[in-house]
């Protein structure tokens, strides 16, 4: 473990263990901070829980912002155990695995990670217990024991910071507590998969104890075969290469030195043996060129391929952290410190042939991570002005190595090359911010009208140190620049808005909120920097509660200008980053949750949006020809999506039987900016089923499940790979949603 955080973690504990006994009265109920579990509130409709998306509790409706908040119970009843099955549930979310299978790709509201090597950054913040994690590998792909997810859509760029122009996706983690127990359960299915999940909370200490001490402890293992079949004859091949080899484990130690002051110590692993993605290399060219020779015929079976060179992966993430939560009376104090690492590991076949045409040989990336961030916020609700101000602080360094080889083997001439690049970049951030919401109904104006006026400073520095080695053998040839730089940005980020509460059931806002993205570096690219991104987003929307918490139903509104664009561009010349000049995101979003009967429930969620570019003058993403992508589609954005989930409870003596249906339609979607047909996903609809059993003292349940139940091919992602095979055209390498599957899953509670 790093000195810094050592340190810090030391000097939290060993100021509460000396302030203990000064501070200890009888042990009444935990205080409730930021990034505690999520309380249901009362009412019929149970969904009003208690979110933190404004770093403080409220009411989930009655925050003026277009939010999804799903609580861990209902996370297990929509068996959504990761961010492929969350992306199905909220509006404007999609999620992807990187051109490799390895990365991670958040898109919300048209806006998508377009750098996912050491030195970019993704538009879409994600936190664990309000810890920002900047690398898209750190993302964990299994949700369990989970208090809820948040996923605030827009720019949140006043308490979230810099890199959510889209929004923000917050994971909350659920903390020990008093209460001696534990949750256990199995699932088995087809492509023979295995999972194993466990928690434990254990109170330390007694309930009279001075101090008071529980822990949590919290462990997945998740198994699967390939759920692609490689028909390659080579011993070389790897049969597993969308297999899963997943673990997590995960604990907690809680202090409460008095009702209100609480420290939470946390520490997490997490593993991954293989990608969860299926990669498949479709050829956009025949195999044969000017008759030089004819290869393997590519198979268009998506769930087939041919891959003779070896693909590994191996990746690990682990998070330490100390969070500090003290009610000061008039204000409450949050302090989280954390140190993050990781390490990545893959090699690739470019090609999904026998033929030995190109592969990547390797792509390693080492990442150590440290923040700090303080707040302090007013801690009278019933005041007319409430308030927020805080510091951030962030250092990451990352160090990447690549190298990729193509032989030549269908190249005009049978020249072939060698691409090898690396370096190391050191990111510095530090950001001051201030919120406040003055509530003129607590005032002698007596009018529900409340004023929301937010502002961040942000300052970020790169330290780049890289190289790039291009080595031609038939020539030979050898091209080898290297660059040390240190680019530096500045930005003022901010929100206006404005939130009428027109009865206790119905809200209705509005706001101008401001997002900025830092800018990059393409590791081993010359240049390689681009610039920052920014963005001004519109918003109007309502909130509603009707028909005595029978239905819920929240709508928005948006329009987000996109300026200086970051976009991925691969072509025969190479990768890069463009900064294309202007774009533009406008949307409706709705959700609905409707209890028909107190047994039978349905929910829906709806996004229309059309997503452009206005400015984007560049060269073709394919070709390398000039070309002007004015008025195509964003990528990774489809023009609608609906999903609609319905669930009946039958109780019986026997205990209550739930079945469940799912159905996402989502539109068609480009990869590229090029908007070609070969990088394009055609409209798809997925279908999820399944049934639970809940035994009537509700310690057992049984379920089954069927995803993916029209065994649709939908990809995923699609990157542009081997820029010579085949007269330069080159191959697209996409990656797979999972294939249909079915399971059966045991679970007990103690």
């Amino acid at each position: 473990m790093p000195h810094a955080l050592r340190v810090a973690l030391l000097s939290h504990a060993a100021f509460l263990v000396a302030a203990g006994p000064a501070l200890a009265q009888d042990p009444p109920p935990a205080v409730e901070a930021a990034g505690t579990e999520a309380a249901e509130a009362e009412g019929a409709s149970g969904e009003s829980i208690v979110v933190t998306a404004q770093r403080r509790k409220e009411n989930v409706q009655k925050v003026p912002l277009a939010i999804t908040a799903i609580g861990g119970d209902r996370l297990d009843e929509q068996a959504i155990v990761g961010f492929d099955d969350l992306g199905t549930r909220v509006p404007s979310l999609r999620f992807g695995a990187g051109v490799t299978g390895g990365e991670h790709v958040i898109t919300l509201r048209g806006l998508s990670s377009q750098n996912t090597t050491s030195g970019g950054d993704s538009p879409v913040a994600y936190s664990v217990d309000g810890v920002y994690m900047a690398r898209s590998t750190a993302v964990d792909p299994e949700f369990f024991d989970i208090a809820r997810i948040e996923v605030l859509r827009g720019p949140q760029g006043t308490l979230y910071g810099r890199n959510s122009v889209g929004g923000s996706v917050n994971v909350i983690t659920n903390r020990p507590d008093g209460e001696l127990g534990g949750y256990a359960d199995v699932m088995a299915g087809d492509y023979d998969a295995l999972t194993v999940r466990a928690w434990a909370n254990l109170p330390l200490t007694s309930p009279e104890s001075v101090v008071q001490v529980m822990a949590r402890v919290t462990g997945v293992f998740a198994e699967h075969d390939a759920y692609q079949k490689n028909d390659s004859p080579l011993a070389s091949a790897t049969r597993d290469g969308d297999a899963q080899d997943f673990y997590m484990l995960r604990g907690q130690l809680l202090f409460r030195f008095s009702p209100d002051v609480e420290l939470l110590l946390s520490a997490s692993t997490n593993s991954n043996g293989a990608p969860g993605a299926t990669k498949l290399a479709w050829g956009t060219a025949p195999l044969v060129n000017q008759g030089r020779f004819i290869g393997e015929v590519y198979n268009p079976d998506p769930r087939r391929t041919s891959s003779g060179w070896p693909e590994t992966f191996d990746q690990r993430n682990d998070l330490y952290s100390a969070t500090l939560d003290w009610d000061l009376g008039s204000v409450a104090l949050t302090s989280i410190t954390a140190y993050t690492e990781g390490s990545w590991f893959q090699t690739n076949d470019a090609d999904s042939t026998s033929l030995d045409i190109a592969h990547l040989n390797y792509w390693t990336m080492d990442s150590e991570q440290f923040t700090q961030e303080i707040r302090l916020a007013s801690d009278d609700d019933d005041a007319a002005l409430r308030w927020i101000v805080g510091g951030f602080y962030f250092n990451e360094k990352v160090n990447q190595g690549f190298e990729y080889v193509d032989t030549g083997l269908n190249a005009p001439f049978g020249t072939g090359f060698v691409f090898t690049n690396g370096g190391d970049i050191e990111t510095t951030s530090w950001a001051a911010f201030a919120q406040a919401d003055y509530d003129l109904s607590k005032t002698s104006a007596g009018v529900p009208l409340t004023i929301t006026l937010g502002v961040r400073y942000t300052s970020d520095e790169k330290r780049v140190d890289d190289f790039l080695n291009y080595f031609i053998p038939d020539f030979p040839f050898t091209l080898f620049l290297s660059k040390q730089v240190e680019p530096s940005w500045n930005k003022l980020t901010g929100k206006v808005g404005l939130s009428y509460q027109a009865s206790p059931d119905f809200l209705v806002y509005a706001s101008v909120a401001t997002g900025y993205l830092a800018g990059g570096e393409l590791v081993g690219n010359f240049p390689g920097i681009y610039d920052p991104e920014t963005v001004t987003s519109y918003e109007a929307g309502f909130k509603s509660t009707l028909g005595g918490g029978s239905i819920v139903l929240n709508a928005s509104l948006f329009h987000t200008a996109i300026e200086d664009m970051q976009v991925f561009v691969q072509d025969i010349t190479g990768s890069r980053i463009d900064n294309a000049g202007k774009a533009h995101v406008t949307g409706l979003e709705a959700e609905a949750v409707i209890f028909v009967t107190d047994s039978f429930r349905v929910n829906a969620a709806l996004s229309l949006m059309e997503a452009e570019y206005d400015e984007y003058v560049t060269n073709d993403n394919r070709f390398g020809t000039p070309a002007d992508f004015a008025g195509n589609r964003l990528v990774q954005t489809p023009e609608y999506t609906f999903s609609l989930g319905a669930e009946y409870a039958f109780e019986t003596a026997y205990g209550t039987f739930t079945p469940r249906a799912d159905v996402f339609w989502s539109g068609d979607l480009y990869f590229l900016s090029a908007n070609s047909a070969f990088d394009r996903q055609e409209a798809y609809t997925l279908i999820d089923l399944g049934i639970t059993w809940t035994d009537p003292e509700e310690r057992w349940n049984v379920s089954a499940f069927l995803r993916n139940a029209g065994d649709e091919d939908v990809i995923s992602n699609d990157g542009l790979q081997a820029n010579t095979i085949g007269l330069g055209f080159g191959i697209d390498n996409f990656t797979y949603y999972p294939p249909r599957t079915w399971g059966i899953r045991l679970g007990a509670r103690f």
